[in-house]
């Protein structure tokens, strides 16, 4: 024995290389257990193929033996295919030998038996939703459990068994897998470990009932000092909304973690011990299924305030000279910004007290020779510390403030301009020629280039100056350096008269001889009849001298040559704002100008400005704007309007085709109304033709269409336009009978909507489509505000790309022509103000001036005459579209509220429209509650099921909006997804019908 020992050992030393040159198997001798005993089959030859692989296999010899004695004296060869004998691994050893040279070398390996992961299989709950109608699920949530604790696992998930075991066609969106089923349905994962064994599993999505609880409200103390307790348990019903309380349990928890794992609750009653806030964690579990919601809250304890905060002034006039002047308090709730109750008061004690407040703070009278009354108004913050707010509000005997002089009306660009005359002042006596001076209106003009001025001023009751003239006297004065200085405490001296009349006529002409240039002229007229009406000054033939107000005027046009330079033919460029800033006081006008032209007078050349334009954001890759900004400039006193041009060139060419419908007036049960469709180019490329199309709500008939040339549809009517320029607006108003009661009811909803065609390579898609939701009323105010979707927008509908198209609309309702009108809008917090954009407004000659959140329009001689039922005249709007700040959710309310001003009279107050973002539409918005559609838009598919589980969807029907049929599929479940991928982008109707008759027809936009 020890002599074979000697020779075997002999042999090792003398023949025998350990694996140079050849392969370590890694792949053939490692597989799977399929049934946990360790044991499997191995192919020999694929375990030597790898062996060899790089090498000519005809040289070798290969044999593989369980012993490296065996391998050594070549006997004892395992057969293939070999079931190891070693659970999970055994050590094999291949004996190789070179047919060429008789070399041997022996290579080790392990045949490895390994086990797969172990799964289990997996639940994951979810709730059904109306709004979403397919829930997310959350696949990769369960990824963890699946793993359980070995991170080197990997987890797919299949829809498919088949594909689960092959590994092919994995899930791609596993955050937010959306099933098209609606009740329960199983999908499968597929659990592989580094070895490459795998294991298949199924999660079962189950549908259960949604928590649908309330939301938990902030709580805020007023303490005199940090210490404050709050009763945490006041938030029970807020949370438990309405559910059934019974089977809910609510606790409050200091942090996150503690609340998903329901550890340490607080108690009921939890103090804060300084001045701050901090975060409650509630947990609201259900008692059956142990499901549970976390929301967040705070608490927060504050300081009284001390300070009084100050207002800005308010101003009224008597106008109707009954030694009375009204105002109306409430309208500091705008500026304010809060919902929160406000009560008003005489005196700062009164408010600290809360004792005696204004009655009726909506119209207050006070007397004209009061000229100043102080108001406290204290705002009820619930839960929080009280408000207290002043103002001063100033009373003026005379509501056209040009009566002193130092308040004179200014020509600058307003020569020929009617503006209103004063009544109700007394005399100021004896003035140069004038030996009665009733009722003064005073004005002033600037002159740019020396010589003499002729002018015409005329006095008349009608604001087109064509009958029922009145006697108007006049006085010249000047020259000045300013308007304002020569008035004193009463008028210019009578030594600087330069012309004056005292006549009984109704026209006169004064002449201003060799005016000087950079100077100040004052002219003083006077109303002897004290007759409300008009007074215009216009500059007549002959003059050699000019008026021009020295200041700023900025110019966006379309530079088409790129000369920066505003040639004859180059149009203005209205898709933009101007921004301008006094002094660098932080005070930024914001200008929105339909001309592209903006004018600022400026008499005091000290004035430093910034001026600047922005091409709106949805379009600014497609224009460059050559200087862009000038800083530092000054007004050149005597110079004139000094321009300032921003040249805008072409970067692209691009589409953009907008619509829009404007509520021209209310509809009535019984009446017609109107509505008013706007379409416009907003590309710099014409549009050769294209498709305006209108719907109109069920309940309407169509009565009159000032378009000629429409088609009628089912549902309304298409027009098919033409050569649409760049920039070009073009309406068409559309007038439409409402039913009487009760076909109809005061309260419901009148929804109509717009789309137009093409949309291919359009940019901004969003104003392609336009709804409008019309409350029915009995009466209505005429001045009034409205958003375009109604006082509910579903969630689920509305993107951070969506817009809120708000309609303000105003009626001169006076005794006489409007001579300016002015719009105010504090936008409500939850409104980003830099989002705001113009859609149409009734009077093309507007500004649009916003300083912050704060928006004012501006329609300056517009002269609107006093309106006539039934018709549009003395009626205006403006119809601006902005969106609400990142963040909004459900149960968000956007209130909204405008002043109207007409000239000096005090501002008309609309209603406040409020908008809330609803989980589910109330079931007389839907167009039919039994049917539920995703999505829509779509760009592909779209499902359609029924929430009936004991109707059958029979088929379902797709038309254009001629009412061609594009597809028509049969059915026979309770949810169905057709392909519309192949259908070009636009709108189009789904009309399913079900086994038991039921039908609806739903509108889809195809992307």
């Amino acid at each position: 024995m020890k002599k074979l020992l000697l020779s075997i050992t002999l042999l090792f030393s003398t023949f025998i290389v350990f694996a140079q040159g050849l392969n370590q198997p890694t792949t053939f001798n490692n597989v799977c257990d399929d049934n946990g005993d360790g044991l499997s089959s191995f192919l020999l030859g694929e375990i030597s193929y790898e062996i060899l692989l790089g090498l000519n296999a005809s040289n070798y010899t290969i044999t593989h033996h369980a012993t490296l004695t065996d391998a050594t004296l070549g006997v004892n060869s395992l057969s293939s295919p070999y079931t190891n004998i070693s659970p999970f691994q055994q050590t094999v050893y291949a004996r190789v030998v070179n047919n060429l040279t008789s070399q041997l070398q022996i290579i080790t390996y392990q045949l490895n038996v390994n086990l797969p992961p172990a799964v289990s299989n997996q639940v994951l709950t979810n709730c059904y939703s109306v709004a979403t109608s397919f829930p997310c699920w959350n696949l990769e949530s369960l990824i963890p459990n699946i793993q359980n604790g070995i991170a080197a696992i990997s987890v797919t998930f299949y829809q498919t068994i088949s594909d689960a075991n092959t590994g092919a066609n994995a899930m791609n969106n596993t955050v937010c897998y959306q099933s098209l089923s609606s009740g329960n349905s199983v999908v499968y994962f597929r659990s592989e470990n580094a070895t490459g064994c795998f294991s298949i599993g199924e999660v079962q999505l189950m549908m259960v009932t949604c928590i649908q609880p309330g939301f938990p409200q902030n709580l805020t103390q007023c303490v005199d000092s940090g210490f404050g307790c709050f009763n945490l348990t006041d938030n029970n019903s807020n949370v438990i909304g309405t559910l059934n309380p019974a089977d809910y349990t609510i606790s409050y928890h200091i942090s996150q973690s503690e609340a998903n794992s329901d550890t340490n609750p607080l108690s009921s009653t939890y103090c804060m011990t300084a001045v701050g806030t901090q975060t409650i964690f509630v947990r609201l579990e259900n008692n059956t299924t142990s499901q549970f919601t976390i929301y967040p809250f705070t608490i927060t304890t504050q300081v009284l305030l001390p300070d009084v905060v100050v207002l800005p002034e308010m101003t009224s006039c008597d106008n109707n000279n009954d030694g009375t002047v009204s105002f109306n308090f409430t309208t500091v709730q705008a500026q304010i910004g809060s919902t929160n109750t406000l009560q008003y008061y005489s005196s700062l004690a009164n408010a600290q007290n809360q004792v005696s407040p204004f009655a009726n703070p909506s119209a207050v009278n006070v007397a004209s020779t009061i000229a100043t009354t102080n108001v406290f108004v204290r705002e009820i913050v619930p839960g929080g510390c009280d408000v207290i707010y002043t103002f001063a509000a100033k009373a003026f005997a005379i509501c056209n403030l040009a009566y002193v002089c130092n308040q004179a009306n200014s020509l600058c660009s307003a020569l020929g301009v009617p503006f209103s005359n004063t009544t109700g002042s007394a005399s100021i006596g004896s003035v140069g020629c004038v030996a009665s001076a009733p009722n003064p209106t005073w004005f002033y003009l600037p002159v740019s280039s020396a010589g003499t001025i002729n002018l015409m001023i005329q006095q008349s009751t009608s604001i087109n100056f064509t009958s029922n003239n009145l006697d108007v006297d006049y006085v010249v004065f000047g020259p000045f350096t300013d308007p304002v200085t020569p008035c004193g405490t009463g008028i210019p001296a009578v030594s600087t008269i330069v012309s004056c009349s005292f006549s009984a006529a109704p026209v006169e002409y004064p002449i201003i001889p060799n005016a000087l240039p950079g100077q100040y002229y004052l002219i003083m007229t006077t109303n002897f009849s004290n007759q409300s009406g008009y007074i215009k000054i216009t500059q007549t033939s002959g003059s050699t001298g000019t008026i021009n107000c020295s200041g700023l005027q900025l110019n966006a046009f379309l530079d088409s040559n790129s000369n920066g330079l505003k040639d004859s033919g180059e149009s203005n460029f209205p898709l933009g704002q101007f921004q301008y800033e006094v002094n660098d006081n932080d005070v930024i006008h914001n200008i929105a100008s339909p001309s592209g032209v903006y004018s600022i007078y400026d008499a005091n050349p000290a004035n430093s400005y910034d001026l600047s334009f922005t091409v709106d954001a949805a379009y600014s890759s497609m224009y460059n704007v050559s200087s862009s900004s000038y800083n530092n400039v000054n007004v050149v006193v005597g110079a004139g309007m000094i321009s300032y041009n921003f040249a805008v060139t072409v970067v692209q060419p691009y589409n953009d085709i907008a619509v829009a419908i404007v509520p021209f007036n209310d509809p009535r049960p019984g009446f017609v109304y109107e509505n008013r469709i706007i379409y416009s180019n907003l590309g710099n490329q014409p549009i050769t033709s294209g498709t305006l199309t209108f719907n109109k709500d069920a309940n309407v008939t169509i009565a009159t269409i000032s378009q000629a040339g429409t088609t009628p549809t089912a549902t309304g009517f298409t027009y098919n336009f033409t050569n649409l320029m760049p920039f070009e607006v073009r309406t068409i108003t559309v007038s439409m009978q409402v039913p009487t009661i009760p076909t109809v009811s005061a309260g419901q909803y009148l929804t109509n909507s717009a789309s137009i065609l093409p949309l291919a390579s359009d940019v901004v898609t969003e104003n392609n489509s336009n709804t409008l939701a019309q409350i029915i009323v009995n009466a209505y105010d005429p001045n009034d505000k409205m958003e375009s979707r109604g006082e509910e927008i579903l969630f689920s509908s509305f993107t951070s790309n969506d817009y809120l198209y708000y309609t303000i609309r105003f009626e001169n309702t006076g005794t006489a022509s409007a001579i300016n009108v002015r719009i105010n809008d504090v936008l409500d917090a939850q409104l980003d103000e830099n989002s705001i954009r113009m859609v149409s407004t009734s009077h093309p000659n507007y500004i649009m001036d916003r300083v912050g959140n704060n928006i004012n329009w501006k329609f300056d001689n517009i002269q609107l005459p006093v309106s006539i039922a039934n018709t549009n005249i003395g009626k205006g709007y403006v119809i601006f579209k902005i969106k609400p700040k990142p963040g909004f959710t459900v149960g968000d309310i956007i209130p909204n509220t405008a002043s109207i001003y007409f000239d000096f009279n005090p501002a008309i107050v609309t209603n406040t429209f409020t908008t809330e973002f609803t989980a589910l539409l109330n079931v007389d918005e839907l167009e039919n509650g039994d049917f539920v559609f995703y999505p829509n838009p779509t760009s592909d598919f779209v499902t359609v099921t029924l929430k009936n589980g004991s109707d059958t969807i029979t088929s379902i029907s797709v038309y254009d909006v001629l009412g061609k049929q594009i597809t028509n599929v049969k059915a026979s479940s309770i949810s169905e997804t057709i392909d519309l991928s192949s259908v070009n982008p636009g709108i189009y109707f789904v009309e399913v019908a079900t086994e038991n008759n039921s039908k609806v027809i739903k509108k889809l936009i195809v992307k």
